[in-house]
């Protein structure tokens, strides 16, 4: 394979092209050339448009204004109104001013085609209005022929054809051949009245065979190489080197996988990543650089997984990644109708079948027997069987996904799935046991709804009141109150952020993060006498980031600096007050801490509470010192539940339709009876 390819592109390199006016055989091939190329164009781009956009009114069924438009010759005697087209002429063509909607007269009538539609159609009447004729046999027309009426001529068609063997043709100028495959080429030349074109010098020699091979110029070295080998086997070697390379199989490669519509996503509709499509990538590359047997290398994609089990499990895997040509292709992943997603993937199975292997587009029989090519539709669905019983895809859900298979050897895939069934029951044994424990903790909380509703609601008193407090934390140039403790974010005695003091902390110096999850930061701090103490941070966040903050080993606050104050940058920096708590004197540590990120924080601030000593109700509300736990902290409460309550309660208090509207209505009572 490697050989035939490698001296075909070295050989038309030898060509002449003639500059003078060509004889005549070569006239008729170049516009033989032309009209196949408009009838693709033709095939491509407008048989779909006439088909779905006007066959329905002007088909065989149903001829509006006496026009069809389903063959050749229909279209160029027209309808009530004359010829349909004049090849050619777009501009006096009646189809091309109908559809520009130019004139009384507007085709399609509901909507005017995309202008890409249009610019297509007037195109293709510029170029003659190319329309292919139907091939006649000896049985009649291809259109509509059972499988049972192709007849011999039929199966002469090029495409069913075997490659068989040729004669060497003779070549009037014996001397010029250097082998058989050159004698093929000089014969054609002779026949058009061309010579070969003068031998190429070594060094544009060199460059064309290595393009060619490799895609890439020669290296300097290498070319000097050969410029200095006058052996006579010099090119055969650079051939032989060239051939022998990874780089080969990488050039050549991308014309197999183009026919193989290969590509690293489906496309389309979901356009999902083939993550492990690479795979029949490298399987066409190192079959073209090892040379594989071309029977071997169609058998392997189309039913790599059904040939007799191969003497080695890598030969086997090899043949299992083959069949990805099979899977490749664009498919509607998102398509409600599954049974038509099965149908569409097959349909493009046996299109793909035919446009690599046979040249031909199969594709055509899926909805009538095939206009020009002698398909019947009962071929086609014979074939479109086989590939029913294929397993392409894992499911054809919304949305759906394609069948992947472990390459490994059935021992090692079954030592797999013994251990995955070892996770799955540790992982059953871990959702049975949270599961368990979450009961437990929920039948705890519902013998604790008195004691959560009581928290709440003094948590709700609490809030109130530290949203009343007045703020003690000092503005830049400020001075601190008296007996009060300024603490720098930025002097922690242990924590794991990063102090900036340039762009976020420009000026001030604050806490970012550097990585490293869950943020924390630790302050060693002496208290000086026992008191209720309000404890605020200075900070600036762009987005929530709620933090918990402890002292003294314990949790006083849950979404401590929680608040958004606008941006990230220091004009934004405020003082908050976090939590009322009753510290007692000495040492303690005060604990910040985030399961993510922490806000821009500048400071901290500890002061006494300036009317607790005569206010009862901080004196009540406060957090109270280990061993004195305030009503707050009577009964060991879980914080979420607390917060949910307190949520719950703040949510209602103006909603008499509400469970806790009873609840409401004893606390204005009970609040309007205290003097």
């Amino acid at each position: 394979m490697i050989e035939l390819l490698a001296a075909s592109l070295i050989g038309l390199t030898l060509i002449q092209t003639a500059s003078a006016q060509l004889p005549q055989p070569q006239v008729e091939a170049s516009a033989a050339a032309d009209r196949a190329g408009a009838e693709a164009f033709f095939e491509s781009k407008i048989r779909p448009i006439l088909v779905e956009r006007c066959l329905e009114c002007h088909g065989v069924d149903k001829q509006k204004a006496g026009l069809r438009l389903d063959t050749g010759p229909a279209l160029l005697t027209g309808g009530d109104s004359g010829a349909a087209v004049e090849p050619g002429k777009p501009d006096a063509s009646l189809l091309i001013q109908v559809v520009r909607y130019s004139g009384d007269i507007k085709m399609p009538p509901k909507s005017k085609l995309p202008e890409a539609e249009i610019a297509l159609l007037t195109e293709w009447v510029r170029q003659g209005a190319v329309w292919p004729a139907v091939q006649q046999s000896a049985a009649g027309s291809s259109a509509g022929r059972p499988a049972s009426e192709i007849s011999e001529e039929d199966r002469q068609f090029w495409a069913f054809q075997p490659v068989g063997e040729v004669t060497v043709p003779a070549v009037r100028d014996g001397d010029w051949p250097r082998g058989d495959l050159d004698r093929f080429v000089l014969a054609r030349l002779e026949a058009a009245g061309l010579k070969p074109a003068p031998a190429a010098d070594r060094r544009t020699l060199i460059r064309r065979a290595t393009f060619d091979l490799h895609g890439v110029p020669p290296t300097p070295e290498e070319v000097e190489s050969f410029l200095f080998d006058s052996s006579p086997d010099a090119f055969a070697r650079v051939i032989d080197r060239l051939l022998a390379s990874p780089r080969y199989g990488e050039r050549f490669g991308r014309h197999w996988l183009d026919v193989a519509r290969y590509a690293d996503s489906n496309g389309l509709d979901e356009n999902l990543a083939y993550a492990n499509a690479w795979r029949y990538r490298d399987y066409v590359i190192t079959a073209l650089n090892k040379d594989k047997p071309f029977d071997l290398f169609i058998h392997e994609q189309l039913a790599g997984d059904l040939l007799p089990a191969a003497g080695d499990i890598d030969t086997q895997l090899e043949r299992t990644v083959a069949t990805g040509f099979l899977t490749l292709g664009a498919k509607m992943l998102a398509e409600d109708d599954p049974v038509k997603m099965q149908m569409d993937i097959i349909d493009e199975q046996v299109d793909t079948l035919g446009r690599t292997f046979m040249g031909m587009t199969l594709g055509c029989a899926r909805c009538h027997a095939h206009k020009f090519d002698p398909v019947p539709q009962e071929d086609y669905y014979a074939l479109a069987g086989i590939f029913k019983s294929t397993k392409t895809m894992e499911n054809f859900s919304v949305v759906a996904r394609w069948q992947e298979v472990p390459l490994a050897a059935p021992e090692v895939v079954a030592r797999r799935a013994e251990q995955q069934q070892r996770i799955n029951s540790v992982k059953q044994a871990v959702t049975d046991t949270v599961k368990a424990e979450t009961e437990a903790v929920l039948r705890q909380a519902r013998r604790h709804v008195g004691d959560l509703l009581l928290a709440a609601h003094d948590q709700s008193r609490l809030d109130l009141l530290l949203a009343s407090t007045p703020v003690l934390g000092p503005q830049p140039g400020e001075p601190v109150p008296a007996a009060a403790i300024l603490i720098e974010a930025e002097d922690f005695a242990r924590g794991n952020v990063l102090k900036m003091r340039d762009g976020y902390g420009e000026g001030i110096g604050v806490l970012v993060n550097k990585g490293e999850t869950p943020n924390f930061a630790e302050y060693d701090l002496e208290i000086v006498e026992q008191g209720v103490y309000q404890i605020e941070i200075r900070y600036a966040a762009a987005a929530a980031r709620p933090n918990l903050l402890s002292i003294g080993g314990r949790l006083v606050k849950s979404d401590a600096a929680g608040k958004v104050t606008g941006s990230w940058f220091p004009d934004t920096q405020k003082w908050n007050v976090e939590a009322l708590v009753e510290l007692p004197a000495g040492k303690t540590v005060l604990r910040l801490e985030n399961p993510g990120p922490f806000p821009h924080i500048d400071k901290l601030l500890l002061a006494k509470a300036p009317n607790a000593a005569g206010n009862s109700a901080v004196s009540q509300l406060a957090l109270g010192k280990a061993g004195e736990p305030s009503r707050l902290k009577r009964t060991p409460l879980i914080m979420a539940f607390q917060t949910s309550f307190t949520s719950a309660l703040t949510t209602t208090r103006d909603q008499p339709d509400s469970l806790l509207a009873t609840w409401h209505e004893f606390v204005a009572r009970d609040s309007a009876a205290k003097p």
